[in-house]
């Protein structure tokens, strides 16, 4: 049976195991990682937004043109030109729309490329300390 001593002794060793100034830090690093991943997610929702309300404004125009006042035998015409305009601009929006999920993909790729850089250094301190501090303690 484990001696009350010896119980003390090895709950009175975990702070050695944890650096709080890292762990600061760590917390530090995931609130960055997060205020990045933020702006990257704000940014494309706002891109994205400015492509649909163009092209929103854009079909309200095709539609006014669509429903002017015109000669019975003109509105056949009239729609065929609304869809073949219709159906432009859903290609441009769609690749507009492409190029802001892409570009947003990109850039979190990066972010997360540099928090993963980030988080193997901390890492890397934090074992090296903790390595130090056993070394420590084994010789005092």
């Amino acid at each position: 049976m484990t001696a009350q001593n010896d119980f003390a002794k090895m709950f009175g060793s975990i702070p050695n195991l944890c650096n709080p100034d890292l762990a600061k830090g760590g917390m530090a690093s995931v609130a960055e990682y997060n205020t990045k991943l933020g702006d990257v997610a704000l940014e494309a929702a706002e891109k994205s937004t400015e492509v649909m309300t163009a092209a929103t404004k854009t079909t309200l125009d095709n539609m006014r043109d669509l429903t002017s006042a015109r000669e019975p035998s003109a509105y056949a015409q009239a729609f065929a030109g609304f869809m073949q305009a219709q159906m432009e601009l859903t290609q441009s929006a769609t690749t507009a729309l492409f190029e802001v999920a892409q570009g947003a993909g990109a850039q979190m790729g990066a972010v997360s490329a540099s928090a993963a850089e980030s988080a193997e250094t901390t890492v890397k301190k934090t074992t090296n300390a903790a390595s130090a501090r056993k070394r420590a303690s084994a010789t005092a």
